[in-house]
């Protein structure tokens, strides 16, 4: 290294989804590659009979699908920061709320949580006319979202809806919706599941657009949760009493089964025993007949011997040879019935029937019960229009997840799904986490929820969380390796400088514009935490990272940040100059990754660190 410009920076905008889709696609096909292009004639030849020709064939579009993958592939320049003051705990908690726009937020998560993501559960807009507030723009995403959130002169509060004589009313939803869905999709484990909320207005269009983006080969179910208990007399037509929750997953051959654990109820009919009760537990008998006339399967038909010398043939649950197995190993029973009829029934062990099928159509909870539940937490009653009930998310993670499952809701309303993954913990002594975003969409004026003080929707949803961890903390369930805390995080601009642009003939304002960039590259009044934060997340690391003041190192600043779920870390020092001694206390290996200011090291300490370690600037 001749001088430290030729050093790495570090990363200042979140990572391209194009780019990185086209990496993939260079290491599968290099030879379709000419100076960085893909060329499209070649891959045909490569790929021969798998790609098709000519216009006839399916596909789904809508007016302004281009603009929604524009908006995808632009990189975000913002950052997240923390907030101490709204948060509980914010040192040794792994949930995490985000204020913000959630499109920019997914973007600065799509790489520190590339596939961590077991379940996410959102109830976005249903485009009903009033509720649609994503006025996403193609040029500069982060300005709208500052300008519309008070955050930057302009605009002020004023946010959109998408009212049916918009003309593009369907198109404007579904360009919302592409993105989001697409960046969720990558948080996602191969086994994750996303379950997103929608009623008749959206359902066709949604399930159409999760086919393009998830596979059609990868829904899970269209479940319709009954939503009204009553019969609808307000309704001109049929009674719109149910909803439904579009569930997919990321891989469904990485999923081995969606089941319900069984109910205290359930376990208690597991009541025999035999000589495998030590490994498979007590069992209980059930008839092994088939009786499905109408689907008749001949290789289940047989005749099977029973103990008193005679025969019984019938369509069987299994076929001869799995039952030649079972009753060799004394898992099936014969005996009489009240009619001195033989049955022949066979056992089923607690230990290997632990769970049973959730059903497609679901009543757990109703909308007047998430109306209930949120009026008994915040102490106020329709704070927030149809909040989802608690019982229903809590329904869908429970067949979902592990207990150490990360969840995210990136349309996060009143925060019923961190409340679910809360209850969850409590319940089984699971350590689920959350992840929720909201946008600071404001209340309307003169709203109850404006006069209890809660000036945007998020502010609800954060109030609910802390009201809901110190109810547990008081509660008889309470346990002190439970994570009761929430990290606090809100969506703002850069602490890097950004680069306004000079006109030709201004060469004093350019010399000066250099003059700032190469001192400092950091923007007026920022704050070390708030840079280390933008540095770890653009870099790869999670929210929940620890970041820890190195000891022993007096004439500098020095922090180590730690990402115990990827087993990584880095060294970070903000300080103006650095100095030798303190850096070799570090013992930094090209292992290492060490992040400083560009302008603390001279040519001499760049060569220096860069044949110790892995070393960045800003």
């Amino acid at each position: 290294m001749e001088n430290k410009d030729q050093l790495d920076k570090v990363e200042q905008f979140s990572p391209s989804v194009d780019s990185e889709r086209i990496e993939h696609l260079e290491k599968l096909f290099p030879e379709c590659f000419t100076e960085g292009k893909i060329d499209f004639l070649k891959l045909r030849e490569v790929l021969g009979e798998s790609t098709e020709e000519g216009p006839e064939r399916y596909h789904f579009t809508w007016a302004g699908k281009r603009d929604a993958i524009q908006l995808l592939q632009i990189p975000t320049r913002a950052t997240l920061v923390p907030c101490h003051e709204e948060s509980v705990d914010f040192d040794a908690t792994g949930n995490i709320f985000i204020e913000g726009d959630n499109l920019e937020v997914l973007k600065l998560l799509y790489k520190p949580y590339f596939g961590c993501v077991k379940a996410i559960y959102i109830d976005p807009p249903y485009n009903t006319g009033g509720d649609f507030v994503y006025p996403d723009n193609y040029a500069d995403p982060l300005d709208t979202y500052l300008r519309l959130t008070g955050q930057k002169d302009g605009n002020g509060n004023r946010l959109t809806t998408n009212i049916e004589t918009a003309g593009r009313y369907h198109s404007a939803w579904l360009t919302m919706m592409y993105p989001r869905l697409f960046l969720a999709r990558q948080l996602l484990q191969d086994d994750g599941i996303i379950f997103v909320s929608i009623d008749d207005h959206e359902v066709y269009n949604l399930r159409v657009l999760m086919n393009e983006v998830f596979g059609e080969e990868n829904i899970l179910q269209q479940i319709v949760w009954q939503r009204h208990a009553g019969g609808g007399n307000n309704a001109k037509h049929f009674a719109l009493d149910h909803e439904y929750i579009l569930a997919y997953a990321k891989n469904k051959e990485s999923i081995a089964t969606l089941r319900l654990p069984l109910s205290d109820e359930q376990k208690a009919e597991y009541t025999e025993r035999d000589e495998w009760y030590e490994t498979l537990g007590p069992y209980k008998a059930r008839s092994f007949s088939r009786d499905r006339p109408a689907d008749p399967r001949p290789a289940e038909q047989y005749y099977i011997d029973l103990p008193n010398g005679t025969q019984i043939f019938n369509e069987w649950k299994w076929e001869k040879p799995r039952f030649l197995e079972a009753k060799k190993k004394n898992q099936i029973v014969f005996r009489k019935d009240s009619n001195d009829k033989w049955r022949v029934e066979y056992k089923m062990y607690l230990n290997t029937s632990d769970r049973v099928p959730r059903s497609l159509f679901t009543k757990e909870e109703r909308n007047s019960q998430g109306k209930a539940q949120l009026r008994d937490i915040l102490g106020k009653s329709d704070v927030l229009n149809n909040p989802k009930p608690v019982g229903l998310v809590k329904h869908l993670l429970t067949f979902s997840t592990d207990p150490d499952s990360l969840i995210v809701d990136f349309f996060a309303g009143s925060c019923t799904t961190a409340q679910a993954v809360l209850e969850l913990n409590e319940k089984d002594g699971g350590n689920r986490r959350f992840m929720m975003i909201q946008l600071p969409e404001p209340t309307p004026e003169e709203s109850i929820a404006k006069n209890a003080g809660y000036k945007t929707i998020s502010d609800i949803g954060k109030e609910r969380i802390r009201q809901v961890l110190a109810k547990i903390r008081e509660s008889n369930l309470f346990r002190e390796s439970m994570d009761l805390g929430v990290k606090v995080f809100k969506l703002t601009e850069s602490n890097y400088r950004l680069w306004n642009g000079i006109e030709e003939d201004a060469s004093e304002a350019y010399a000066e514009q250099m003059r700032l960039f190469s001192d400092n590259p950091l923007i007026e009044g920022w704050v070390p935490e708030d840079v280390i934060y933008e540095v770890a997340v653009k870099e790869g690391y999670r929210l929940d990272s620890l970041i820890e003041q190195v000891a022993g190192i007096k004439k500098n600043t020095i922090f180590r940040v730690v990402s115990a779920e990827k087993q990584q870390s880095f060294f970070i020092c903000l300080d103006g100059e650095l100095f030798q001694d303190e850096l070799n206390k570090l013992g930094l290996t090209n292992d290492d990754l060490f992040v400083c200011r560009d302008h603390a090291l001279d040519d001499t300490k760049a060569a220096n660190l860069a044949l110790q370690c892995r070393l960045k600037t800003i």
